[in-house]
C-alpha cells in the first residue's frame, strides 16, 4: 500500500466515505460544520458520527481530521486508501 496523501478536497472525502454506508445530516451542524454520520440501523441517522469543518466542496480536509474521523466512523485506513 501506498502512503496516503496528505490532504484531500471534501468532495472526494465524502464520496469515499459513502462506499462505507457514510451519510452527511444536512439537518445537524451549525454553520460551516458539516455532520457525519454511519448508521447503524438502516433508515435511520444513528450511530458512530463526526463533525467537521467544511467551506464548500473544494476545502482541503487535512490527514490528522481524517485519520480522527475514520477512527469515530470505524473505518479501516487501510480499506478507507484502496
Amino acid at each position: 500500500m501506498t502512503s496516503p496523501p496528505g490532504e484531500i478536497s471534501y468532495r472526494k472525502f465524502l464520496k469515499r466515505l459513502k462506499d462505507f454506508n457514510v451519510k452527511e445530516d444536512k439537518n445537524r451542524g451549525k454553520g460551516s460544520e458539516r455532520y457525519l454520520v454511519k448508521p447503524i440501523i438502516p433508515g435511520t441517522m444513528q450511530g458512530p458520527s463526526y463533525t467537521i469543518r467544511c467551506h464548500g466542496g473544494g476545502s482541503i480536509i487535512k490527514s490528522g481530521t481524517i485519520r480522527s474521523c475514520l477512527r469515530r466512523l470505524q473505518i479501516d485506513p487501510k480499506d478507507f486508501w484502496k
